[in-house]
């Protein structure tokens, strides 16, 4: 369990805690302190357990364990954001072909990275990089995971936009049933409503206004509180943009520009710009 003992013991020292404070668990303070050590390691659920005993989340404690970074796929896609925004092709290509030199550490989820970056990259610079191989590997891949955690949610909310409508669409129906089991983890529970925002929007772009109000039911159940304002403004710019892609109503354009200057007011600039952009190819495309 790499250096999960130590980290573990720092935690608990910080916290006042003795050995037998948490051995509490079930665990002996000599099975503790030889795991603190890193001269044994601990089941999931004796280590979930131990966890609980000097209250640490999971994702606090992973976090700590890759030394204060994000995992590899929010890396990269804090770099692909950077690009994007940027409109940096150049940027973006280099780190796709960085990625395709290293040494990956799971050959699966390496190529799945890779999948993704092809698609950004292609988005971005409106030059091939990705095949139809790519895709149904994507696919395939995200068919064949029972529960959907956190990285194929990451993944799917990524590439959504490329697949074709049918599969995009049974793959969002999969999702909510794939994912309930981790629905009231926080940071999935975001995902999962930024996902459903970018179904809907990739519904109203393609015209599929039916299978839309599919996305709206179920953005309509997350009940976004009043700190969720990312959530909210985006839902909103998405149900102006229905009524003006389904009905040509012109005004809807005025309040989809209410949003995005809500969003420069609470300062998301960037993505405040996304928007801009989007609703400027919008409303080219209807010219």
């Amino acid at each position: 369990m790499k250096n999960f003992g130590e980290i573990f013991k720092t935690f608990r020292e910080s916290r006042g805690l003795r050995l037998k404070d948490v051995a509490k668990a079930g665990i002996s303070t000599s099975q503790l302190s030889r795991f603190e050590k890193g001269e044994t390691d601990l089941t999931i659920s004796k280590f979930m357990a131990i966890l609980d005993e000097i209250n640490m989340p999971i994702d606090e404690f992973m976090y700590t364990v890759h030394d204060f970074h994000r995992d590899e796929l929010n890396e990269l896609l804090s770099k692909v954001r950077h690009f994007v925004s940027n409109h940096d092709i150049e940027g973006l290509k280099r780190l796709l072909y960085s990625q395709m030199e290293s040494d990956p550490k799971q050959e699966k989820f390496h190529k799945l990275n890779i999948v993704l970056l092809k698609i950004r990259l292609q988005d971005l610079s409106g030059e091939s990089y990705y095949s139809s191989d790519d895709l149904s590997y994507l696919t395939d891949y995200l068919f064949s995971v029972e529960y959907w955690g956190y990285y194929e949610l990451l993944i799917y909310s990524n590439t959504l936009d490329v697949l074709k409508h049918d599969v995009f669409m049974v793959l969002a129906r999969e999702m909510s049933r794939r994912s309930d089991f981790y629905r009231e983890i926080p940071n999935n529970r975001r995902l999962i409503s930024s996902m459903l925002l970018n179904g809907y929007i990739t519904c109203v772009e393609r015209g599929k206004f039916i299978d839309a109000l599919y996305f709206k039911k179920q953005l309509n159940q997350c009940f976004f509180t009043e700190t969720e304002i990312y959530e909210r403004l985006v839902f909103q710019y998405a149900q102006h943009l229905y009524r003006y892609k389904k009905e040509s109503d012109c005004k809807a354009i005025i309040e989809m520009r209410k949003c995005i200057a809500a969003m420069k007011l609470v300062g998301s600039n960037h993505l405040a710009q996304t928007y801009e952009r989007h609703l400027e190819k919008v409303l080219g495309e209807n010219s």
